[in-house]
């Protein structure tokens, strides 16, 4: 099998000797990959701010066509057209019941392995021709007949978790609502934002080109050092913004985005972290009011909610967000050093097996 693996931190290589996953549970399917996105989260082991086991497939956005499926498997067969979100789910275990797909009990996030257990098996991730899904039938989405296998990559990851960390800052019809961090997600968030009825949507980040994007999809943009007076001057926000969403994940980036939620408003915390400290105080949180929410998006529960959305949005985002949109494997060395190294002006790369 041909695929990319993640070798040691700054290292991914391209191999075509790799073994061929097989269905290890009664309960797994195989997919073979038609498209696989890169995911500004998969630098953080790359980049070495992530401890993970090396020598794993890595990638946990793909689409494709179920190849195989295990004899419990009722709800997809071979040859169905599938996405699956970033992590697997039971659909049974009470975080599951309570909408909480991302820490099911059985979950597993693809592309990963614990570097301190060795005995745990890897799930090797969908930056490869073929991968595994375990509890294949509550994992795995049917991608919309209308929706091409390019834009369904921002269905498994980036889009919802985006709709998430919007609606979890509370953002109201005719608010003002900030996204700290114009990646993918942070694309993707001026969207939903956009589709919850906000009157303006601010997009921040230090990226003219990242910037240029979020105009094509209706934000005012600022630099992070004209991020206050921006809200001031052409939000109508002096005191700070009601709804803030940091989707850039570093300290600086979190702190800047305490500094522009107004006192009593809400700090959506959605970009992966790796610093063991907040980017405020505990001090400061409590002098402002300020409500934090923090975690991972579950994304399969996310999509039973809002999948006619999804897809629509989908379809018109994948030309802004998308930027590398059919890059072969054998490529994937190259952009993972491009994409860590923010040249070329890429955001989303998607490759092709």
């Amino acid at each position: 099998m041909r695929g990319l693996v993640l070798d040691d931190v700054g290292h991914v290589s391209y191999r075509t000797d790799l073994t061929d996953p097989v269905l290890m549970e009664s309960t797994d399917a195989l997919v073979a990959v038609r498209r696989a996105g890169l995911c500004g989260s998969d630098l953080h082991p790359y980049e070495g701010r992530e401890a993970v086991r090396f020598g794993v497939v890595p990638g946990h956005e793909f689409v494709g066509e179920v190849a195989a499926v295990g004899p419990d498997v009722t709800a997809v067969a071979a040859g169905t057209r599938v996405l699956a979100p970033f992590t697997s789910c039971c659909g049974r275990c009470g975080p599951c019941r309570r909408g909480l797909t991302a820490r099911c009990v059985h979950g597993e996030l693809f592309g990963y392995a614990p570097p301190d257990d060795d005995t745990v098996p890897a799930l090797h991730g969908g930056q490869a021709e073929l991968v595994r899904v375990p509890w294949a039938d509550a994992t795995l989405v049917d991608v919309p007949a209308d929706l091409d296998d390019r834009a369904a990559v921002l269905l498994t990851d980036n889009l919802p978790t985006a709709w998430h960390a919007v609606e979890r800052a509370e953002v109201a019809g005719g608010g003002v609502a900030v996204v700290v961090g114009l990646g993918a997600v942070g694309l993707c968030a001026i969207a939903a934002a956009d589709a919850m009825g906000a009157s303006v949507v601010l997009g921040v980040d230090p990226v003219a080109e990242r910037r240029a994007r979020a105009v094509r999809l209706g934000a005012a943009v600022a630099t992070p050092e004209a991020a206050r007076s921006a809200l001031a001057d052409r939000c109508g926000c002096p005191d700070g913004a009601p709804s803030v969403v940091d989707a850039a994940g570093t300290p600086t980036a979190q702190a800047l985005a305490f500094s522009l939620v107004r006192p009593g408003g809400t700090l959506s915390v959605i970009a992966v972290q790796t610093a063991e400290r907040f980017g405020f105080t505990a001090v400061q949180a409590y002098d402002a009011n300020v409500t934090v929410r923090f975690g991972r998006a579950s994304v399969r529960a996310v999509l039973d909610r809002i999948l006619p959305w999804a897809a629509h949005a989908a379809s018109s985002l994948a030309d802004v967000v998308i930027t590398d949109p059919r890059v072969p494997l054998a490529d994937g060395p190259r952009t993972y050093r491009r994409f860590s190294q923010r040249a070329g002006g890429i955001v989303k790369a998607v490759f092709v097996p």
